[in-house]
């Protein structure tokens, strides 16, 4: 049985990618609450201390400045706590993908230049629901 994703959380460095990734998400489904971090030491930061909920879901940049987001998901990993948020990471390349898979990610989606199919996408991820699996994605 499914639950329907409530929240989702975004780390990336980009303002501008946080934007496109906001707009996107509420083009999808604006019932979604958002939350942002900036980099992998933000997001540790704000879940251990409480400053932010647990998200439903939590998409991760690869490249990011302090602490990149395989890092981050390695220190996600080694949390009781923070372990069982599903991470899809996203990233302007698909060279990261085997690493990330194998460092815990439950998924790995490539940046998308083109903004229908952003939405798209993340309409698909919101329409999957809990517990998050791989999936295919649509062109």
């Amino acid at each position: 049985m499914t639950q329907k994703i409530n929240s989702i959380l975004l780390t990336d460095d980009d303002p501008d990618d946080q934007f496109l990734f906001l707009e996107a998400l509420s083009l999808a489904d604006d019932s979604i609450s958002y939350s942002s971090a900036f980099d992998g030491i933000d997001v540790l930061e704000k879940l251990n201390s409480g400053m932010m909920s647990i998200p439903d879901l939590l998409f991760m940049d690869v490249n990011m400045p302090r602490m990149n987001g395989i890092d981050c998901l390695k220190e996600l990993q080694k949390s009781e706590k923070l372990k069982t948020i599903p991470v899809i990471m996203y990233s302007t390349s698909s060279y990261y993908k085997t690493e990330c898979l194998e460092s815990g990610a439950a998924d790995y989606i490539e940046k998308l230049n083109d903004f229908p199919q952003l939405c798209a996408t993340l309409k698909h991820i919101i329409n999957k629901g809990l517990p998050f699996e791989k999936m295919a994605y649509p062109d």
